[in-house]
């Protein structure tokens, strides 16, 4: 009967060995950069001035000076929301990748590696996991999916692709990302839906709109 670990290593090296192709050796560098750290925030600020616009819609064109300043308090408090939000997602994995340390994959066995030098070395003192790079694309994934109801099916399988260009990489185990995956929307979920700040967000009209 085939264990855990083998059954992790078996998926890991069919999809960084057998998936291999032109067209993924060349889409997947640029996938995985979606959720980097800066992007991360680059994903805060673009999505706070979307719900801002989506706001806007809500009140008469001929809004007065009044109305625009609680406008971008609006903005600024839902950026302030998803910074939360991120804040303690990159907390909680950053915390698990140096109780469990584990070693990336390219440190204990041959893999396809398709990543450079620099990242290389930047990696190999960093836990394998979990997956931040899976824990962001999912707490993003999750919180686009929350205001814009109609395109969730678009961000959580532009999450799953990251998570998978993680393993295509060869940098993380499918655990790795199966474990960030789950607590970027857990994390994320919780906090969502914990009334007080919920409550919150509704007053302010960013849960009025969802397209």
């Amino acid at each position: 009967m085939i264990s855990l670990p083998q059954l992790d290593n078996a998926v890991f090296v069919w999809i960084n060995t057998d998936w291999s192709n032109s067209i993924l050796d060349l889409i997947m560098p640029w996938i995985t950069h979606l959720a980097d750290t800066a992007t991360v925030w680059l994903w805060i600020v673009f999505t706070g001035v979307l719900m801002g616009r989506q706001r806007a819609h809500l009140v008469k064109s001929d809004q007065g000076s009044r109305q625009r300043r609680a406008t971008m308090r609006a903005i600024g408090i839902f950026c302030l929301y998803m910074a939360l939000i991120y804040g303690v997602n990159a907390g909680i994995y950053s915390g698990l990748k140096d109780l469990f340390h584990r070693s990336r994959p390219f440190l204990q066995q041959t893999v396809v590696l398709r990543v450079s030098a620099t990242t290389v070395s930047d990696l190999s003192n960093d836990g394998s996991f979990p997956s931040g790079h899976a824990c962001n694309a999912f707490m993003i994934a999750a919180l686009l999916a929350e205001w814009f109801r109609r395109k969730r099916y678009v961000f959580y399988s532009l999450a799953v692709l990251i998570a998978l260009s993680r393993i295509y990489l060869g940098v993380h185990y499918p655990s790795d990302v199966i474990m960030g995956s789950c607590l970027g929307l857990t994390i994320t979920w919780l906090i969502l839906f914990f009334r007080p700040l919920r409550n919150r967000m509704t007053r302010e009209g960013l849960f009025l709109s969802r397209n």
